[in-house]
């Protein structure tokens, strides 16, 4: 990937963390009558659902090569994050999730060591995790 590329696809990513980042940040203002939970838990699933789609996609290109069907687990992990938004208790929610976002990381491990990730978007997707999941204690420490 070009250099400019790759400075995308990090703005990018960083980016996609601030919905989580601002829905922590508005817990501290009720008084906007927004449910940030709500909008953590949501966003945070179509993000696992988009992590899915990459493995996947990695998966379709690099069978031979993945250390797992990823055709299987991505789809389990999708409905996994996608059942977690029917819990009527957003501890169980976040939970949930976080384990979405920890597992798929592994699997990003897994697939860099398979040589089918480059480094710079393994630490990338740590980066990001880290920050996801820092939010989502956040949140469970406020429930």
């Amino acid at each position: 990937m070009k250099k400019n590329h790759i400075t995308l696809a990090k703005i990018l990513t960083y980016s996609g963390t601030l919905p989580l980042i601002a829905s922590v940040l508005l817990t501290q203002f009720p008084a906007f009558g927004v449910n940030s939970g709500m909008i953590a838990n949501t966003y945070s699933a179509i993000i696992i659902s988009f992590l899915c789609g990459i493995h996947w996609a990695a998966y379709l290109f690099f069978a031979e090569k993945c250390p797992h069907n990823l055709l299987i687990t991505s789809n389990a992990v999708a409905l996994l994050a996608w059942a977690s938004l029917l819990t009527i208790h957003q501890p169980i929610t976040l939970l949930l999730q976080s384990l979405c976002f920890l597992y798929l990381l592994t699997l990003d491990l897994k697939l860099r060591d398979a040589g089918i990730l480059q480094q710079w978007f393994y630490t990338l997707r740590r980066n990001a995790t880290i920050i996801v999941v820092l939010c989502n204690a956040i949140f469970m420490g406020l429930s």
